[in-house]
């Protein structure tokens, strides 16, 4: 309808993936890269996450082109299926021509077939699309999936792409074994309010036009109600066209984008809350207003009631009662301890104290911290995550390093002293400095490998908390991460190697919130002297802000 008036020859903006309008940023650059080398490596298991309208559909469609047909691929996508249904799914997208009805009958079938494709120097990649959905049995089958192998070598990569939840499933306990498998892990992010105005210009451009038709604060608006989701940032630039075209507007200015933004919140009867977080967010009415507006008429909005209506609901009635008896109580509660006896402060007496309370607060804080280890963030898992924003493995000791009083169980009668003057819930966050880094690790940190493994330990893990938290503080620093081998096997092997284990160390530490451009890589290949197991390894050199 508007192509005529803006002088396009495709709509820009449709919600439907086309490969002519892939538009990939530096994150996007970066994800693709290193997914395509974990494939074409055989690592395994991969994982893509993100949220939802962040572009995962329209990498993954990338993704998939940019491989060669020496990799046959599978797509899974809806993997709530039972499991008969489910394997028989996964033969019918590897074009088996055969259908099963036992689990024995499709592995069977499932390895001669991996085996053949092996012999043919061909690659199998399993993609489980909306892994989110998959219940614990079915993740556990898939995993079992992958201990079909010949000499040591992978003869099937199994590739999980799911939003953002499927991080935490993953990271329940019972999860353990599949998330040590896991070798790369991207978390795909929104668009940056620059990346906004890159991606609507390209999109005009790949659809006929170079005249900038949106004004700078019109992709300002447009950033502020999509957060940098491309699909909704589709669906509001495609409704701005619209509206201009109605308006015979050339130029879609910040008004158009406001009016087309306040047309595509969706409302259940309630106020819409104006949200940076989400367009959509909806603020619901307290219950006692509901439960009004469901019992009001024509009489109430004039002022009259029904007189054979009842003053208000039963339920509202006991409710309001209920509430006004619990504030009663504790009112009596903290009226009896302020003018309680001096006694009653002591701690181990029958009567309730806001000290006890405190000190017993405190050892519970106290011991929280001394389990953090076994929470599932505190295992050699090997995942190479952008999305944790939890403690990694070793994150503990780094704490540590940062403060003494930490390695410490605060003593009982301290923490009864000091009860008054803290909450016991705040917490500062420890000050990294390059001193305190060098003095832990060394001038140059180094993170081990094991032989043919990208597997890192909870040290390692440690060194890259570490590191990662100090340049976060210190915008300004930069990190040269160089990978090493040991000289076992083909040197050009070796290289790639180390490459890939620079490249997944700055993964991480991208996931932990290290610029990209902060962190350059280089491939060293075999180490000429050292032992072999010192080898395997990155070592971390720090550049300290200017």
């Amino acid at each position: 309808m508007y192509l005529d008036f803006y002088k396009l020859q495709l709509k820009p903006f449709q919600i439907s993936t086309d490969p002519k309008f892939l538009w990939l940023g530096e994150k996007h650059k970066e994800a693709l890269a290193v997914l395509k080398y974990g494939i074409l490596d055989n690592k395994g298991f991969l994982l893509l996450t993100g949220d939802v309208g962040t572009g995962k559909t329209t990498l993954l469609n990338a993704l998939i082109g940019s491989l060669g047909e020496d990799v046959l691929v599978a797509m899974v996508t809806d993997p709530g299926l039972a499991k008969m249904d489910f394997f028989n799914f996964v033969a019918d997208s590897f074009e088996m021509d055969k259908s099963f009805k036992s689990k024995g009958e499709f592995l069977i079938y499932l390895k001669n077939f991996l085996l053949g494709l092996y012999q043919q120097n061909r690659q199998a990649l399993l993609i489980i699309d909306e892994a989110q959905h998959l219940n614990q049995k079915m993740l556990e089958e898939v995993r079992l999936l992958s201990n079909i192998e010949k000499h040591n070598t992978k003869l099937i990569n199994i590739f999980f792409v799911g939003q953002s939840e499927f991080n935490e499933i993953i990271l329940r306990p019972r999860n353990r074994a599949i998330r040590q498998r896991i070798t790369i892990n991207y978390n795909i992010t929104p668009l940056s309010e620059a990346e906004t105005g890159d991606y609507i210009r390209f999109r005009l451009e790949i659809a006929g036009t170079d005249k900038p038709i949106f004004t700078p604060r019109a992709i300002k608006a447009v950033f502020t109600f999509s957060n940098g989701y491309p699909r909704l940032i589709n669906i509001v630039c495609d409704q701005a066209l619209l509206t201009g075209y109605v308006k015979e507007k050339t130029k879609i200015d910040e008004k158009i984008i406001t009016e087309c933004a306040e047309e595509l919140k969706i409302s259940h009867g309630f106020p819409i809350h104006k949200s940076r977080a989400t367009p959509e967010a909806v603020v619901e009415q307290p219950v006692v207003e509901s439960l009004v507006n469901e019992n009001s008429d024509a009489a109430t909005v004039t002022g009259h009631r029904d007189a054979n209506r009842p003053l208000g609901h039963p339920m509202m009635i006991v409710l309001i009662a209920l509430m006004v008896l619990w504030i009663g109580l504790i009112s009596v509660y903290f009226f009896t301890r302020e003018s309680g006896p001096p006694s009653a402060l002591r701690v181990g007496t029958d009567e309730p104290s806001a000290i006890a309370t405190a000190d017993r607060s405190t050892e519970s804080n106290t011991s929280q911290g001394k389990s953090s280890r076994a929470t599932p963030t505190g295992e050699d898992s090997g995942i190479v995550s952008v999305a944790q924003t939890g403690q990694p493995p070793g994150s503990s000791e780094i704490e540590s390093a940062g403060s003494e009083q930490a390695k410490t169980e605060p003593d009982k009668t301290t923490a009864i002293n000091d009860a008054p003057q803290s909450t016991g819930t705040e917490k500062k966050e420890a000050l990294i400095t390059l001193e305190m880094i060098n003095e832990t690790y060394g001038v140059a940190p180094e993170v081990y490998f094991g032989f043919n493994s990208n597997s890192l330990d909870d040290q390692s893990y440690g060194i890259l908390h570490m590191v990662a938290k100090y340049c976060v503080q210190n915008p300004g620093a930069k990190l040269i991460l160089k990978g090493y081998s040991d000289s076992s096997g083909v040197r050009s092997y070796n290289i790639k190697l180390s490459e890939f284990r620079a490249n997944m160390v700055k993964t991480y530490l991208v996931g932990r919130g290290v610029a990209p451009l902060a962190v350059k890589t280089l491939a060293m290949g075999p180490e000429a002297q050292g032992s072999e197991t010192a080898q395997r390894k990155v070592v971390i050199e720090i550049v300290a802000p200017e």
